[in-house]
């Protein structure tokens, strides 16, 4: 199995356990602290539940987090933003090609796509990881707050952000895709939107 797949399965499956613990204080203190730990360097709060959820062959071995690593805990940070007050679960395991672009095309049903899409570009443009991440936080945030029902498949995205930060022409693999899904037309020359 190849590392990005890895990756969505063990994703899948962190998600998976803490949806089920969601009812328990225990478990919303997991999200909790995800939710605190976003943008922060410090995230000794999470590495106790973190490491020994993520699969071992998946664990950097350095000083500094792998790039495995991050993509499992950005994207773990991610689903703690989106669930945040939300019974049902806001994990989605998409159809093959759907991406974030998917989930995110959502936004520019209203009309109002111009802000949208200057930060839907922004964050797709960004050339570090770190600006990358900021980019994405906010235009989670955003998504969450106009799409009340929306999901995101983490996996993907977990798959999607270790592509950004460890491929070589990963960054631009993501422009591509994402941005594919997101201003996609269906074959009536409408927005796709389903």
């Amino acid at each position: 199995m190849s590392t990005e797949k890895e990756i969505g399965k063990s994703v899948n499956t962190i998600i998976k356990q803490l949806y089920g613990q969601l009812d328990y204080s225990s478990g919303k203190a997991k999200l909790a602290k995800l939710r605190s730990s976003m943008g922060k360097s410090d995230l000794v709060a999470t590495y106790p539940f973190l490491f020994e959820m993520i699969p071992e062959e998946l664990l950097g071995h350095s000083a500094t987090l792998s790039d495995e690593e991050k993509a499992i805990i950005w994207s773990l940070q991610f689903y703690a933003l989106l669930q945040q007050g939300r019974s049902d679960c806001v994990n989605s395991e998409s159809k093959i090609g759907q991406n974030l672009g998917s989930s995110l095309s959502e936004l520019r049903k209203d009309g109002d796509s111009e802000s949208v899409d200057r930060r839907f570009n922004a964050m797709i443009l960004a050339d570090t990881e770190e600006e990358f991440k900021m980019h994405l936080r906010y235009i989670l945030r955003l998504y969450k707050s106009k799409i009340k029902d929306g999901t995101v498949d983490f996996a993907m995205l977990a798959m999607d952000i270790y592509r950004f930060i460890h491929w070589e022409d990963g960054k631009e693999r993501i422009r591509l895709t994402w941005s594919r899904e997101y201003y996609r037309m269906n074959s009536k020359g409408e927005e796709n939107h389903d």
